[in-house]
C-alpha cells in the first residue's frame, strides 16, 4: 500500500505544535509524540486504527479519523485499496463540514 501525505498535513502539525510550544516546550513535544504514535498505529493497521467519518448523517467509509488520546485533535485520513493518504490534523471541536474540504 502506498502511503502519502497531503501537502498541508505537515503544516497542520507545525501550526498546532507551535501553539503548544508557546505554552510549554515539553507540552509541544508530547503533542508531536502523540501525533507520531497515531501515524504509526494507522500505518500498522489502517482499517482498524480509526473509524469512518460521518457528515450530515452519511457515513463516508473511505475517510477515517483517529482521535488523539490526550490532546483535542484527530488525524483525518483516506484509505482505499492502493493508498493511505494522511490528510489533516484537525481540532476535535471543528465543524465536520469543513473536514473534507482538502479533497474537494
Amino acid at each position: 500500500m502506498r502511503v502519502a501525505y497531503h501537502p498541508e498535513f505537515s503544516k497542520d502539525i507545525h501550526r498546532y505544535s507551535g501553539q503548544y510550544a508557546k505554552i510549554s516546550v515539553p507540552l509541544e513535544k508530547r503533542l508531536r509524540a502523540e501525533i507520531e504514535d497515531a501515524i504509526s498505529a494507522i500505518k500498522a493497521n489502517p482499517g482498524g486504527s480509526g473509524h469512518a467519518v460521518e457528515v450530515e448523517r452519511k457515513f463516508i467509509p473511505e475517510v477515517r479519523r483517529r482521535n488523539l488520546r490526550k490532546f483535542p485533535f484527530f488525524i483525518l485520513y483516506v484509505l482505499d485499496e492502493h493508498r493511505l493518504l494522511f490528510g489533516a490534523v484537525i481540532p476535535a471541536r471543528s465543524d465536520p463540514l469543513t473536514w473534507l474540504s482538502r479533497w474537494s
